[in-house]
């Protein structure tokens, strides 16, 4: 009993005897090799006086015994039968007996096979049993190998199936808005395809990705290989293998979970998560957003009739993702998933508000599934800016002035101008200056103190910069350094921007309401008063449609990702459908 503990197998005792060997019969080659013709000599009982050399388990031989045998297809509710075997079993009676047991009795026997499956800790092994193989002799001889194998092997009734090879390349980094034959016409310049064995089967577009599918295992190496070494227009190629997901065997009651993770985001704990997440789940739902972006995961995903997102990043990450389903919505049959996070960036305040939290901070990655699975699904705004720069760019040709195209721009939680825009871009510059000092939330919050308190001296005049426009409304602007349009309750980390003190002139923000507001602050003192809990800015607006004119060049930033933005029109307004996000639940989680 306690040797069979250690080597971890649960079998009844009474089913095992142990034997012993000399030393001269454990050095011989036929006792290493388990081979008969040790079984008769050099064997004793175990109650001789003499203290053995090694005692070895050996399992009783038996006339009858029960096996479990698991159908090579998802069958849901049943994970494997149970069929009594004896001496006269063949791989081709077991087959007869075990299919009305899966409810194909219907289907010839010469379809299917019996696949012997050993997953040791290192490999797996299939081996397509004999059809006039003896079930049982063959049980006795992988006891004979070793006891513990026996444990590790598994019996499978697999469909006789022609194998087809095709293998799905989604290649992005293409020009955008070509043809079909256009997309394969560049392909055969760049990469040589061969169009015998390589199709193009899906085009994207705007996003200039394409989908290939290849009948051939070498060519589609040689092709996978060689676009990550190909450039167009100074633009690096990118090719991620897509699984094929089999969405008519999907039960009907499955929500399958899309993982995407960024694995620079908060202090590099991203990658730690994409080995958990890829070791919990099926590898093929988690994907790598520095591998191709967000579209690989969604193509894949796309005849999948109903699924839910799970997206590890920060804000900004999480609005990148929200982006790509906007774009690539009507090409999915499940075209409104719901969306949950991981927060792992500086803010997180879409994470806050949707009470997943400040940060990760390595919980169980387990429990975190639970509690996708438990959240609640709630409504969300997006709202497009459209940003329109009147001034032109410079350097124009012939001295004919061409003002830059309008820049269309999507935003989840908030949209800064002026001094909060100014620091956020005082910060990008300094990160990508120097990245690699950039792997804590503590080092990027003192970055941000730092960046802050060199620009308190600094006064600006931003209301006489700007105008604002509310629902075709002309709005005066207090004396401020900064004006911020919000559509979350959380701003900077956490702050509450709007403040909780009731006000007849607007609504009680939600994040479901259609509705903006718009708050101004009148410098870093008082930003950092928001932030400590102190004070609330101040209250300008509440809309669903805006117009702001820029006079001069200003910073921006939405979501957290700045820039100076030249003088000219900014107008925001609501963004198509509503976004399905998943909340945290309240309650415990469910044992």
């Amino acid at each position: 009993e306690a040797a069979l503990r250690a080597y971890y197998i649960n079998d009844d005792q009474q089913e095992y005897e142990l034997q012993t060997f000399t030393q001269q019969a454990l050095l011989s080659d036929d006792v290493i090799n388990r081979n008969d013709a040790a079984e008769d000599s050099n064997l004793g009982s175990v109650f001789r006086e003499s203290v053995p050399e090694a005692w070895i388990i050996r399992a009783k031989p038996k006339d009858e015994e029960v096996i479990r045998i698991y159908p090579a297809w998802l069958k849901v509710g049943m994970a494997y039968v149970s069929l009594r075997i004896n001496k006269d079993s063949t791989t081709q009676t077991v087959i007869k007996e075990v299919l009305p047991l899966l409810g194909r009795q219907l289907e010839c026997l010469q379809n299917f096979k019996l696949v012997e499956v050993l997953m040791g800790s290192k490999q797996v092994q299939r081996m397509v049993l004999d059809s006039q193989e003896l079930i049982l002799n063959r049980l006795k001889d992988i006891r004979k190998t070793s006891i513990r194998q026996m444990n590790q092997t598994r019996f499978y009734l697999v469909e006789n199936s022609k194998s087809i090879v095709r293998v799905n390349i989604f290649v992005s980094g293409l020009p955008p808005q070509l043809s079909s034959e256009e997309y394969t016409n560049i392909l055969k310049d760049e990469l040589a395809i061969k169009t015998n064995v390589v199709s193009v089967s899906h085009v994207y577009q705007a996003q200039g990705a394409v989908v290939l599918e290849i009948s051939c295992f070498s060519e589609a190496e040689r092709i996978y290989m060689l676009v990550k070494d190909t450039t167009i227009n100074d633009k690096p190629l990118n090719a991620v293998v897509i699984p094929e997901v089999v969405a008519s065997k999907i039960p009907q009651n499955c929500c399958p979970l899309l993982v995407f993770v960024n694995p620079k985001s908060g202090g590099l704990k991203g990658r730690d998560l994409l080995y958990s997440f890829r070791k919990l789940l099926n590898p093929h739902q988690v994907f790598e957003l520095t591998n191709g972006g967000p579209l690989p995961g969604f193509h894949t995903f796309s005849k999948v009739p109903s699924f839910r997102v799970l997206v590890c990043g920060g804000d900004g990450t999480v609005g990148w993702v929200l982006g790509a389903l906007e774009e690539i919505r009507h090409k999915l049959v499940c075209s409104e998933p719901s969306v949950a996070i991981l927060p792992l960036g500086t803010g997180n305040d879409l994470g806050r508000v949707l009470r997943w939290g400040a940060g990760y901070s390595g919980e169980d990655p387990y429990s975190i599934l639970v509690s996708v699975d438990e959240a609640d699904d709630v409504l969300m705004d997006r709202w497009t800016i459209l940003l329109d720069a009147e001034e032109p760019a410079e350097g124009a040709e012939n001295g004919v002035a061409e003002p830059e195209p309008p820049k269309i721009v999507q935003m989840n939680s908030y949209c800064g101008l002026g001094i909060d825009a100014e620091l956020s871009l005082d910060f990008h510059q300094a990160r990508e200056e120097e990245p690699g000092k950039f792997n804590s939330r503590f080092h990027n919050k003192g970055v941000y103190v730092k960046v802050g308190l060199q620009k308190i001296s600094h006064t600006r005049n931003l209301h006489k910069d700007i105008k604002l426009q509310v629902d075709q409304h002309e709005v005066e602007l207090p004396s401020i350094e900064g004006l911020i349009f919000i559509n979350i309750p959380s701003w900077g980390s956490g702050a509450d921007l709007w403040g909780s003190e009731s006000d007849n002139r607007f609504e009680k923000p939600r994040i479901d309401d259609g509705l903006l507001e718009v708050v101004g602050v009148t410098g870093v003192v008082h930003m950092g008063q928001v932030q400590g809990g102190f004070r609330s800015g101040i209250r300008i607006a509440q809309g669903s449609y805006f117009r702001v004119t820029l006079l001069k060049p200003i910073p921006v930033q939405v979501d957290g990702e700045p820039w100076i933005q030249a003088p000219g029109q900014i107008i925001i307004s609501a963004a198509g459908p509503k976004v399905h996000m998943l909340k945290k639940s309240k309650q415990k989680q469910k044992k």
